[in-house]
Parts: C-alpha cells; sequence; structure tokens
C-alpha cells in the first residue's frame, strides 16, 4: 500500500488492525489529523450586581454539578426579599377583609338598602386590596430569584478553565456582564478537525468514529459538521467529535480521526 503524504492524509487500514483495537472501524477508512478541544465551554455570569463574598475554586480544578463556583454577598438579597415577604401577611388580610366588605355591601345592594355608589366602592377597595397583595407577592418572589442569582453554580460536571473575578470585586452586569467563570465539561473533550467535502462523505450527527491518541484509541460520537469558506475558496469543514476524557487526554492534544472511506 502507498501512504499519500500530507496533513490531511488518506491512509489505508487493514481490518486485523482495527479488529485488534477493539473499535468497530470500518475495513477502508480516511485518516485525519485534528486537535482535541474543549466540550460545551460555558461563561457563567450573574444576573445580578452585587459584590463577591467567595470563590471557592480554582482554575484547573474539577467539579461535580451543583458546586459552587462563586457567591456573591447574600445580605442585600436576604434584607430585600425579608421586607417584601414581611408585607404579605398585613396585606391578605387587608384583602379578604375588603372581599368581605365587598360582599356585606353587595348583599344590601341585591335588598335594595344599598346604593349603586356604594357597591362599586366596594368592589374598587376589594379590587385595590388584592392588586396591592399580588404586587408584593410577586415582588417577593423576584427578590427571592435574585437571592438565588447571587450564587454560580456548576450545571454540571466540569473544569474550571479560567476564573476572572477576586473576593471583594463589584459586579455589575447592568454595564458590562463580566464572564466570572468558564467552564467545560469534565468527562468529555470535542476533537475538532478540518475536512473536504469528499473525506466527509455520508458522516452524518450522530455517527460514531475512531479517535486515536498516540495509540490509545476511544470511539467518539459526530456532534457538529460546520461549513468554512475562505473567500471565493472551496467549502470545507470543520468536523467536531464527541469523545469521552480518557487517562492523560487533554485539550490541545493532537489526535487522528478515523473517518469512513468510500
Amino acid at each position: 500500500m502507498r501512504r499519500i503524504e500530507s496533513s490531511w492524509a488518506r491512509r489505508l487500514i487493514g481490518p486485523v488492525a482495527l479488529l485488534g483495537a477493539g473499535l468497530a472501524t470500518p475495513a477502508w477508512a480516511v485518516e485525519v489529523e485534528g486537535r482535541l478541544g474543549f466540550a460545551d465551554r460555558v461563561a457563567l455570569s450573574t444576573p445580578v450586581a452585587g459584590v463577591v463574598e467567595s470563590v471557592p475554586v480554582r482554575a484547573g480544578q474539577r467539579v461535580e454539578a451543583g458546586a459552587l463556583l462563586l457567591a456573591l454577598d447574600s445580605t442585600p438579597f436576604d434584607q430585600r426579599h425579608r421586607m417584601a415577604a414581611a408585607q404579605i401577611e398585613g396585606l391578605r388580610l387587608a384583602a379578604d377583609e375588603a372581599a368581605l366588605d365587598a360582599e356585606r355591601v353587595q348583599a344590601l345592594y341585591d335588598r335594595t338598602v344599598g346604593s349603586d355608589s356604594e357597591r362599586a366602592l366596594a368592589v374598587i377597595a376589594r379590587e385595590q386590596a388584592e392588586g396591592e397583595r399580588d404586587r408584593v407577592r410577586a415582588q417577593a418572589a423576584l427578590r427571592a430569584w435574585e437571592r438565588d442569582q447571587a450564587r454560580l453554580e456548576a450545571p454540571f460536571d466540569a473544569q474550571v478553565l479560567s476564573v476572572n473575578t477576586a473576593v471583594g470585586e463589584v459586579v455589575s452586569p447592568q454595564l458590562t456582564p463580566p464572564t466570572l467563570v468558564e467552564i467545560a465539561r469534565a468527562d468529555e473533550l470535542l476533537a475538532v478537525a478540518r475536512v473536504d467535502a469528499d473525506q466527509l462523505g455520508a458522516l452524518e450527527l450522530g455517527d460514531e468514529i475512531a479517535i486515536d491518541r498516540n495509540g490509545d484509541r476511544q470511539s467518539g460520537t459526530v456532534d457538529a459538521i460546520r461549513a468554512r469558506t475562505d473567500g471565493d475558496g472551496p467549502v470545507r469543514y470543520e468536523l467536531a467529535v464527541r469523545v469521552p476524557r480518557g487517562d492523560g487526554w487533554r485539550a490541545g492534544q493532537s489526535v487522528t480521526l478515523d473517518l469512513p472511506g468510500d
């Protein structure tokens, strides 16, 4: 067999070698060079303003889903929520009393001993009392949401890529939403390669292909196929394959993707 020497080389791989690797790769395959990258890279911030109180993680650390990444000082959020919650009970009683008063006025009106204006005023008072009660309930729910948003938690098992803040820093997303913590999946990587249409062949999202890193092989799943054009040049494709993170596998390493041949 003759090997074609290029950065995007095609190479024929014998079925015996593939069976020895334990992966169900087609007998004739196309090898392309690629590079490992982070999977599900996410820049995290808080939608509320405040002062950073704690940052219990460091860049390079791996954390489980739900782990605390950053917390703002909770004092103003707790106090605003308590102020709103404290008004709810009094407004609830006022709304109940206004509803009972409206019922009494309606009963008098039905017995023709009440006037239209009295009934109208009672209904207005009831609606106003209920509206104020509901407004403060909504405000209390909003304050509770703001309190919860003052904490950044990992949405999945993650590797912390960068921490861009420190205790005492004032966070103000209303001005320029800052990236406070950047994370990516801890258990998966993306193997990315540039291929042409012929190399891509009939590959589709979800197809499984083999990824090789210095003889260590993993089976990955096609995660994205992005068309790339450079001016008037030919269309090329960026192929991204989601692969489990093996021992010693890191973003930035070179890998080989075995694509099905014609």
